[in-house]
């Protein structure tokens, strides 16, 4: 849970930047290989920031025209639906908090790793921590106060961060941070049946230069809250990650959809008239989903109410929300992290599948039908089809284009045009003053040609979820022959399985800085074992085994290890 702030010291100390970090409402992202402007509102690529101008530039040219989400659910049984996707004239947030729009202090707010410690870009950050920013309370009093300090055990100050000292939310080599709410008035909506729902979002984007392997990718975190301004608790929402990309040229894109990686993309089947021969793919792949408590799936309702009640009822599964190094990771028992619920694209031209004038649209959308509820059918469809001796008829309509262009096998899309896509995901509640968090990553792959463009932003799309699940360390994603570290490994870590979710096998790696007896075991969600991969001495080392679920169910596993007296146990999903 984060921290209430009541008030804000600002101490000046031992620094010499003198730049302000407020960087008002428009902001350009440029330290690695992705261009990506941004504004205060929650559009992304689609805002003209000087000298580069608009758009998601890589290798000189444009591969996202803009870039936003569709949020729709309940209040009081009433459909609503909002969004940020200015391709489609929709924007309805503004910058700010409900009950004070015209905050002056309602900006973006940058900061960077290389940032002098307790320098402006950490003096600034209190303004935004009055605003709902998260901040590292080194001190644990519940203030955000960015000052150097001498140490529980008198050490003395020394003009760097020392981890008894509070610090911003910083992740990456540089951060953007801004808060937006769904204020526009409902006579300037395109949706202008819908009134202003009382929705605030704390948005993080931030990237990494330092890294080569995360130098294609872009991390954005969408905070969600209910403040309650309308309904209690808002009922079956569904938050959709939308782009409008232009890969190069606008009119020969083609969409997919990675339910393995929780990802949509888009790619060309060919040369494209700006980036040439080898035009890149663009990935928008689910990192972290919304937390949900469902009983008899996530938790034993022991009394019945319909509510995970801790300490009574049995908890089957767990959500985890992921800060960084520094914040570390909250842990939700009995509930879990919502997943890919459909994936959906939209083309104007044809008067089905055309951008949504209502919300009932944009909310059909949201389910993975077309404008007007329909569920696509894969064996007639014109804009695609199942290919590579799939029987149609059992390919999952509500993932639109799941098939693998590389290998042409399954779903393809096969009408190549100025497209809209979006990945769903949901439902989930919002209850009155909790945040929710969604975690996306926007990764961009560039190979020989078309199609091994895909196999490279594939690369991207796992590396990126292969970052949140080490909660954000960047050694994790540097490859053994770059990374400093040394053979015989200095503590017990148990990796998060890739890829995940699976299907039908998945890669399990550890490192134990001592020699053992080692035991890897393979749980279900009821605590059953289900099978043993691992019952040997082994020396200290770094290990991976492979496990193949194929004779097993879809859902949701856990696999412990035990080396002595150190055990740790992760999760991990099957697909089918």
């Amino acid at each position: 849970m984060r921290l209430k702030i009541l008030s804000i010291v600002a101490v000046l100390c031992c620094s010499t930047d003198l730049f302000p970090q407020k960087m008002g409402d428009a902001y350009a992202l440029d330290i690695n290989n992705v261009y990506m402007p941004l504004n205060g509102r929650g559009v992304l690529a689609a805002v003209n920031v000087p000298p580069n101008g608009s758009g998601g530039q890589f290798a000189g040219n444009v591969f996202l025209f803009s870039g936003g989400f569709f949020l729709s659910g309940y209040s009081n049984g009433q459909l609503w639906a909002n969004a940020v996707a200015s391709a489609s004239l929709v924007e309805d947030y503004l910058q700010g908090t409900f009950g004070n729009p015209y905050n002056p202090d309602a900006q973006l707010y940058k900061l960077r790793s290389d940032d002098p410690p307790f320098g402006q870009s950490w003096q600034d950050w209190s303004d935004a921590v009055t605003l709902g920013a998260d901040f590292y309370d080194g001190d644990e009093n519940g203030i955000y106060v960015p000052e150097d300090k001498v140490g529980p055990n008198g050490e003395p100050m020394n003009g760097q961060w020392d981890s008894w000292e509070d610090r911003p939310d910083i992740l990456g080599d540089e951060t953007l941070w801004c808060v937006y709410h769904d204020g526009v008035p409902s006579s300037q909506r395109r949706w202008n049946t819908v009134e202003p729902q009382g929705i605030e979002i704390r948005q993080t984007v931030f990237v990494y230069s330092s890294v080569d392997e995360l130098k294609d990718i872009i991390f954005i975190r969408y905070r969600i809250k209910n403040t309650g301004m309308v309904a209690d608790t808002m009922n079956e929402v569904y938050f959709g990650v939308w782009d409008d990309p232009d890969l190069g040229g606008a009119q020969d894109d083609l969409v997919g959809c990675d339910t393995l990686l929780q990802s949509g993309f888009t790619y060309n089947d060919g040369a494209d008239p700006l980036y040439g021969n080898n035009p890149p793919s663009f990935f928008q792949s689910f990192l972290e989903g919304p937390r949900v408590y469902i009983p008899g799936e996530t938790f034993v309702d022991n009394n019945g109410n319909g509510i995970y009640d801790e300490g009574i009822d049995t908890p089957l599964d767990t959500a985890f929300v992921h800060h960084g190094q520094e914040i570390g990771v909250t842990i939700y028992p009995g509930a879990k992290n919502q997943t890919l619920s459909s994936s959906i694209e939209y083309i104007n031209g044809d008067p089905n599948l055309m951008d949504p004038i209502i919300a009932f649209e944009a909310r059909n959308y949201m389910l993975g039908l077309n404008r007007i509820g329909q569920l696509p059918d894969p064996c007639n469809w014109t804009y695609g089809q199942v290919r590579g001796g799939v029987n149609c008829s059992e390919v999952n309509p509500y993932f639109w284009y799941s098939g693998d262009p590389v290998t042409n096998y399954g779903w393809i899309s096969t009408f190549a045009g100025d497209k809209r896509q979006m990945q769903n995901i949901g439902p989930f509640e919002l209850d009155t003053d909790e945040e929710y968090e969604i975690f996306v990553a926007y990764s961009v792959g560039q190979g020989t040609s078309a199609l091994s463009s895909i196999t490279e932003g594939r690369v991207s799309a796992v590396t990126s979820k292969k970052l949140y699940n080490s909660n954000f360390d960047t050694l994790s994603v540097v490859s053994v022959e770059e990374s400093e570290t040394e053979n015989i490994p200095q503590a017990f870590i148990l990796n998060q399985n890739y890829p995940n979710p699976f299907n039908p096998s998945t890669i399990i790696s550890w490192q134990s800085p001592v020699g053992s007896h080692q035991t890897l075991k393979i749980y279900d969600v009821l605590g059953n074992e289900v099978a043993t991969l691992v019952d040997e001495y082994k020396p200290a080392g770094s290990y991976e085994v492979e496990w193949d679920a194929s004779k097993y169910s879809s859902g949701v596993y856990f696999y412990k290890l035990q080396v002595g007296s150190f055990s740790e146990i992760k999760k991990m999903m099957l697909l089918r």
